[in-house]
């Protein structure tokens, strides 16, 4: 959030522009622009502060900051007030009615703001009252519009160069003067427990030395002082003076303070705890320390000692009308948000209903697919649960088979028997009738069922001259039922005798001897 604090003398304008983040302040410039007087219409001259601001602010970037205008001590009215016991909430009026009793410059129209110097609702109350006429409101007013700002606070000068000494050092003196030293005038400002007591603006003389310039300022202090002393509602005399500015700048002034008035001095500079280039820190830091002190009391506390665009004001009464208006709007703003409440419980619900909805038509199409892959796994299991084992069949049939010298096969065909097991066809060829007897009865077990059928003669031929077509059903069987399991075959060479040939299988012979 950007920042702008910005006040005037005769003399000079000041600004700092600055942003916020959080509780945290950065200082983005700071400078001092001295103002020339102009001639308007026969007037008298008088400083063009709005037009110099306007010009020295065109090359910052402010946008629209929330604006801070000082208020200088000359351009109000001040008085010291004591009340009778009363309230916070009564103070207001109370005040309002005695500055206008003691000060004809104070009247209705005027903007009073007050500071309470003590809390205690049982005892008489002292406030410093703070007035600003109409006139010359209006003339700051236009003088932030020709600068092209609009102000968001309007702040007692005097009392922000306090609230920075107070929260930079929090003195522990119970009374102590602060010095704010500005361009043609310089802030006098006593403290007592932290409070303003004694405020006084002294404007300095022109053209003339630095000495001289110091020895009217310590004379004032010693005045300052003296009223101190004399005031027992202040609390007595004056135990330190604090002077804000440059150490460097101000060392001079310290120590005449300390060598003629024999009063301790610290100095502080207003820009020592900011976050600030260093660059950018003025030369004479001390004429910003009002400006600072409004920052800070925007940024850190959010409420400034007084505000002239939003004094305190006495609490308005009770309107009851309001009141029932108010209540029936409450009531009607619970009862719409119990009933946004409800529609929202049942617009969610609908939803649910209808992911659900979606969610059970999803998972019934992967159901039905499910089932149908079921299916197909389920007629898989069921064929391989009948089906016979072709290669390990094979292997057996060609072990029962005639040798190749009695019997070749022209044709075979292998087929799934209907239920469990497997069909065999086969068309071969024998050297004599008798042999298709012999191989029926070496094929036919418990797990074989043949038939031998169209046994006949082929001619005259040397070797194969019957001819005949036999069927078998092969029920299916565990590995371990065949003939000849593998296991059994790698252990036989094992037995053999040293240098002899292993046997060789007869059906691996006549495998080997079938036509394709």
């Amino acid at each position: 959030m950007p920042l702008l604090a910005v006040d005037w003398d005769r003399r000079e304008a000041r600004y700092i522009l600055a942003s916020v983040s959080g509780d945290r302040l950065t200082i983005h410039a700071a400078a001092a622009v001295p103002l020339v007087d102009v001639v308007e219409g026969g007037h008298a001259p008088h400083p063009d502060v709005g037009n110099s601001l306007r010009a020295a602010l065109a090359d910052q970037k402010v946008g629209r900051p929330t604006t801070l205008v000082g208020v200088d001590r000359s351009s109000v009215e001040l008085l010291q007030c004591t009340l009778p016991p009363a309230h916070d909430s009564e103070l207001p009026e109370m005040v309002a009615n005695q500055a206008m009793r003691e000060s004809p410059q104070v009247t209705e129209q005027s903007i009073l703001d007050f500071v309470p110097l003590d809390e205690v609702a049982s005892a008489p109350r002292r406030v410093l009252a703070v007035a600003l006429s109409p006139d010359r409101l209006g003339q700051i007013n236009e003088t932030c519009s020709v600068a092209g700002l609009r102000p968001s606070r309007l702040l007692f000068r005097p009392l922000a160069a306090a609230s920075l000494l107070v929260r930079a050092t929090a003195p522990p003196e119970q009374v102590c003067l602060v010095v704010n030293r500005l361009a043609d005038e310089v802030d006098l400002t006593v403290l007592v427990e932290g409070r303003p007591a004694l405020l006084r603006t002294v404007r300095l003389p022109t053209a003339t030395t630095e000495d001289k310039l110091t020895q009217r300022l310590l004379g004032e202090i010693n005045r300052t002082a003296v009223v101190a002393l004399q005031n027992e509602s202040n609390g007595g005399g004056i135990e330190r003076v604090y002077i804000l500015g440059s150490p460097a700048k101000r060392r001079w002034l310290a120590d005449r303070i300390r060598d003629e008035l024999l009063l301790p001095v610290t100095v502080v500079d207003p820009f020592e705890s900011a976050d600030i280039p260093e660059d950018l820190v003025p030369a004479e830091s001390g004429r910003f320390a009002s400006l600072m002190g409004m920052l800070l009391d925007e940024v850190q506390a959010g409420a400034h000692a007084i505000d002239f665009l939003h004094p305190r004001k006495k609490p308005q009464p009770p309107n009851y009308r309001r009141l029932a208006t108010a209540a029936g709007l409450l009531v009607a703003a619970v009862l719409a948000a119990a009933g946004y409440f409800v529609y929202d419980q049942i617009a969610t619900l609908d939803a649910d209903i209808a992911g659900l909805t979606l969610r059970k038509k999803e998972l019934d199409q992967s159901l039905k697919k499910a089932a149908d892959q079921q299916k197909v796994v389920a007629a898989f299991e069921q064929w391989r649960a009948g089906d016979v084992t072709w290669l390990d069949e094979l292997r057996d049939l060609s072990q029962r088979f005639p040798p190749s010298r009695d019997a070749i096969v022209l044709r075979m065909n292998l087929a799934p028997a209907r239920g469990t097991g497997g069909s065999i066809d086969m068309q071969c060829l024998v050297r004599d009738p008798t042999i298709v007897v012999r191989m029926e009865q070496a094929i036919r077990d418990q797990f074989h069922q043949i038939r031998s059928k169209r046994v006949q003669q082929r001619g005259k031929e040397k070797a194969y001259t019957w001819q005949f077509e036999t069927s078998m059903y092969a029920a299916r069987r565990d590995k371990q039922q065949y003939l000849g399991k593998p296991d059994e075959e790698e252990k036989a060479p094992a037995k053999a005798v040293a240098g002899a040939k292993p046997p060789r299988p007869a059906g691996a012979k006549a495998a080997g001897e079938v036509k394709r």
